[in-house]
């Protein structure tokens, strides 16, 4: 009688591990996503977007994927153009810090296509002037 608590309590304590640790890595499996803001008709990064992107930057593991997609509001000129070199300056950015060299980066351009706020033509709206940043 003995034996088969044990081995029921062996197979409990199991069974509680083997269901806990894949929810574990689940949650670390969710992508993570941010946002560094940008001037009007700017690529340029600011001192508090540097600040960030170096904040972001410590949450990059070396084996993520990161996708960096550069984006515009619709009184900018060229949004595709202006989106890819916003993008290409977070990710130049990121490069020149030794941990993530080996990381595997994505740059691209959303232009106007994905806005954080819907607004009509020639519009300005400071937070669709954005880079936004996700981690896999």
């Amino acid at each position: 009688m003995n034996l088969v608590l044990n081995r029921r309590r062996v197979l409990q304590a199991v069974s509680v591990f083997a269901f806990s640790s894949p929810v574990v890595a689940l949650a670390r499996l969710q992508p993570e996503t941010f946002n560094i803001f940008m001037d009007f008709q700017s690529a340029e990064m600011t001192a508090s977007a540097r600040e960030l992107a170096d904040t972001i930057a410590r949450k990059i593991l070396p084996s993520a994927r990161v996708t960096i997609a550069g984006n515009c509001d619709t009184a900018e000129a060229r949004p595709d153009m202006l989106g890819l070199t916003r993008a290409n300056a977070v990710l130049t950015y990121f490069l020149r810090q030794p941990p993530l060299v080996k990381v595997r980066f994505n740059a691209l351009s959303n232009g106007i296509s994905q806005p954080l706020v819907k607004t009509g033509p020639n519009i300005r709206e400071a937070r669709n002037r954005r880079v936004e940043i996700t981690i896999e």
